[in-house]
């Protein structure tokens, strides 16, 4: 058999296979309706067993709360991302567990209390809509930084 051909009955088959796996029905089809009961009860029964798991280890209890504290901690320094004049920062505590994406300039930044703007208050605009939302990313248009896309889920 010359090599072309060989090459063409295998993209054949790969393409008849893949159409094949195109039809087969995924079993876990209802996990996709993030607030279908049938989904919820399972995450539930889930985090019932992982729950049960970790609390009976004592070292996973201090260190989840010696991590809380670090998480609520105000003196974290926050990691930032510039774009244009501004620094940007997305910002989790006790207040906010949700989050807030807050900007300030680079000079106000570098001081040790800095003046920060919120831009958009996540756990606000969560309660205003009645939504569960979690900030995921900002797209902003370059070099202006004038327009961002905000990921929501």
């Amino acid at each position: 058999m010359r090599p072309h051909t060989k090459i063409v009955s295998a993209l054949l088959m790969l393409s008849a296979t893949a159409g094949a796996l195109a039809n087969t029905a995924d079993k876990f089809q209802w996990l996709e309706d993030v607030t279908g009961e049938k989904a919820l009860d399972w995450v539930k029964a889930r985090n019932q067993v992982t729950r049960s798991k970790l609390d009976q280890d004592a070292g996973f209890q201090k260190l989840r709360a010696d991590l809380q504290v670090v998480l609520d901690s105000k003196d974290r320094i926050p990691g930032i991302r510039k774009m244009g004049n501004a620094v940007y920062n997305f910002w989790t505590d006790a207040e906010h567990p949700r989050g807030v994406w807050r900007k300030t300039t680079l000079d106000d930044y570098r001081k040790a209390q800095p003046q920060w703007e919120v831009v958009l208050d996540v756990d606000a605009l969560a309660k205003a809509e009645n939504e569960n939302w979690v900030f995921k990313n900002s797209v902003c248009r370059e070099p202006a930084y004038d327009r961002c896309l905000i990921e929501l889920s």
